[in-house]
Formats: structure tokens, sequence, C-alpha cells
């Protein structure tokens, strides 16, 4: 955003700038992982690599794209971390302040600080983009996400891994045709007092009753 912040005042090489100090920090993370380190910190230096191999991805397409605003979609439609100093609106309705706040096109959310574990994050491909996108567009209008396709293609580990960006514990659950209206309503009982996701898997399983 600062680069673009450059681009707007006529420093055109800003992005340029950004993208080989990104690729430095980039160079140096791998550095790390040559290093005798534990299972632990090795899990934690994959994790950050694969963030930055995308972050560069990015921003390589903003200046394909020659993407000259904050205010253009190429920018907008990123998944960014924000830290409020003022009173924040986000599209649950909630009002926060000094805290993270995070947004993608006209959607925001609030940071939810669950400690989720050290795990590996997802390779982020440009459709995985597009399904964060989705997801949080259809959240910003109090809606939930159904991603469909074949079988293992990833939609369940997408579903967790925009989980872990907002830092939301997310629960899986396989679902059956023995699912009745009592099951259900206790998983959501539970849900709402967590302040957790679920996601089901085989949803169209459900009895159209039980729903």
């Amino acid at each position: 955003e600062k680069a673009l912040g450059q681009i707007e005042e006529g420093d055109l090489e800003g992005m340029l700038r950004n993208i080989e100090f990104t690729k430095k920090q980039l160079e140096h993370s791998v550095s790390l992982v040559r290093l005798d380190l534990t299972k632990l910190q090795r899990v934690l230096m994959g994790a950050l690599i694969v963030l930055d191999v995308h972050g560069i991805a990015v921003l390589e397409d903003l200046e394909k794209a020659q993407c000259r605003s904050i205010n253009d979609f190429d920018w907008s439609k990123q998944l960014r971390y924000y830290w409020t100093v003022e009173d924040t609106t986000t599209s649950d309705g909630s009002t926060i302040c000094d805290d993270c706040v995070i947004r993608q096109t006209i959607a925001s959310f609030p940071y939810s600080h669950e400690y989720l574990g050290n795990t590996p994050r997802l390779v982020v491909t440009p459709l995985t983009d597009k399904c964060y996108m989705t997801l949080t567009g259809a959240m910003h209008l109090n809606y939930g996400g159904a991603p469909a396709g074949p079988a293992g293609t990833g939609k369940t580990e997408t579903t967790k891994d925009l989980g872990k960006a907002l830092a939301v514990p997310v629960v899986v659950f396989n679902c059956s045709d023995g699912l009745d209206y009592k099951i259900m309503g206790r998983f959501f009982s539970g849900l709402a007092q967590a302040g957790a996701w679920a996601c089901f898997d085989e949803f169209n399983r459900i009895q159209v009753e039980v729903l």
C-alpha cells in the first residue's frame, strides 16, 4: 500500500523496489531453513515462506496490471490486514477500535486472535484467491458459502485456510443421512457459543426435512 501511495505521488519505481525488498526477505527466510531447526521451527518457517511467495506473486501481478492506486480493484481484492486507530464498523455490524481488521473488496472482519497452533499454510493459487473473495463477500452479506467441485480439489482445505487467515477456529463435520434436527440444533448451539465456523463436508447428504 505504501508503494502504491508512492506511485500515486509520481514515483513509478515504488512497486519494483517493494518487490526487490520482499525477494531479499524471502532469500533470508530460505537461508534460515538450511540451518539446524527444530520440527516446530521448520513448520513455522514453511508457513512464512508460503505466505511470502504468495506476497511476491501478488506484487508482481500488481506491477503487471499497472496498478496505480490503492482504490484499484487489483489491490482491493487482496486479503489485507490493517491496525485501526479509529472506530471502524465491520461487516458483522460490530465497531472496533485499536484492533486488527481484515479487509477484502467491500468486506471487513475483526481479527479473532484465536490461537490455532503452529500449522502449515495452504499454497495460495489464483483460484484460492477467488474462493476467498467469494466467501468473504458472502459473509459480508450475512450468507454462508458452499464451494462445489470434484472430490480432492481442496474445497475443505480452502475453507479451513481462510479460517486460519482470520484466526477463527473451523470445525469440520462429515455429514451423513443419519443426522436429525436435534443433532443439528446442538451443533449450531455450540457454534454460536464458541464463535467458531463450521465446514459441513458432504452437505448434500443431509435430508431436506432436517434442514
